[in-house]
């Protein structure tokens, strides 16, 4: 059965607390620090490779996604089945952009 993420939380916390009594406070910092670089690398991957799905849709339609969007928020755009998934596809951008401002936060407050 997987853990819920209160559950991996509670878990986690249990090894932080042990590893910060046995003074591993910078190890616990620098392997937190590579693991939040990780993420970001991951998600600019996953970025690249959507981009890359949505230059069909930009080729097909003539228009940058970021327009596209723009217009389909808006009601300025119709509803085929192609706009769904291109709507989906830059949301997911969206996301993971979002994300790694997130994480790029945390390692700027350090």
């Amino acid at each position: 059965m997987k853990d819920t993420n209160q559950e991996l939380l509670g878990k986690s916390k249990q090894k932080i607390d042990i590893l910060l009594s046995l003074g591993a406070g910078r190890e616990i910092d620098t392997s937190l620090t590579k693991l939040i670089y990780l993420q970001i690398a991951k998600y600019r991957l996953n970025i690249n490779q959507t981009q890359f799905e949505l230059s069909r849709f930009e080729d097909k339609y003539k228009m940058s996604s970021e327009d596209f969007y723009r217009r389909f928020e808006s009601g300025k755009i119709g509803d085929a089945a192609d706009f769904f998934e291109w709507v989906g596809l830059y949301e997911n951008i969206l996301l993971y952009n979002e994300r790694i401002r997130s994480l790029e936060a945390v390692l700027r407050s350090d």
